[in-house]
């Protein structure tokens, strides 16, 4: 497998995982486009998506946004959130993947390193080994959660998780059973399966636990 997930396709994701602008509609047609055209039924969920936000206030988009993720963990865009809630080792997670961002180049938004907009980004970056090792370790295992939650929510945004589920099916193979477990932490320890590249251990420093709410008229860049 390891096919490369485009980057135009990465970024029109992320771009629909922030917090809705005038520019939404826009990345729902981009995703569309983008798409490998082999990709039936991901088109067809970016389709479904574009046809529940094409009719939508902006206004409407910040609180249908805000609604399902902010004020709703289980359906929370954090990756770490969905492997380890909020244990210690979620933590350890956080610093891996700031040293991750900042090893790519990569700059950080006001969401938490783990947060689905990072991990986008960093798939676009990472060489192909690094991003199998880090999509089985931790993306896969949280997507299926978070797929899990949207679909018993009933959300429109269950479309756009299932685009990302099938593009790392397409790319990297279906998550193992294991990876498809209820809430808690995977059998397989993502600390484990996703290394630490970093420096010496004065270049580790805290990052805090925190959710991000974003309450509707507050805009996000």
């Amino acid at each position: 497998m390891n096919d490369r997930i485009p980057a135009p396709v990465l970024e029109a994701l992320a771009r629909l995982l922030s917090y809705p602008t005038g520019t939404y509609v826009e990345a729902a047609e981009l995703l569309y486009i983008a798409l490998p055209p082999d990709s039936r039924e991901a088109k067809e969920a970016v389709a479904a998506f574009g046809s529940y936000i094409e009719s939508l206030s902006v206004h409407e988009l910040e609180e249908t946004f805000s609604r399902t993720f902010d004020i709703n963990p289980a359906c929370a865009l954090e990756i770490g959130w969905h492997l380890f809630g909020e244990e210690y080792a979620r933590g350890l997670l956080l610093v891996r993947l700031r040293s991750e961002l900042r090893r790519h180049g990569i700059e950080e938004t006001a969401e938490l390193p783990d947060h689905v907009v990072h991990v986008l980004a960093l798939l676009a970056a990472m060489n192909g080994d690094e991003a199998e090792r880090f999509v089985r370790a931790c993306v896969q295992p949280a997507v299926v959660k978070m797929q899990l939650a949207l679909e018993k929510a009933d959300s429109p945004y269950r479309h756009v998780i299932q685009v990302l589920t099938l593009l790392l099916e397409r790319a990297f193979g279906r998550a193992a059973p294991e990876e498809s477990a209820g809430r808690g932490a995977p059998e397989g320890d993502p600390l484990r399966d996703f290394p630490l590249t970093c420096g010496p251990p004065e270049s580790v420093e805290f990052v805090p636990l925190r959710m991000h709410y974003h309450p509707p008229g507050d805009h996000h860049g």
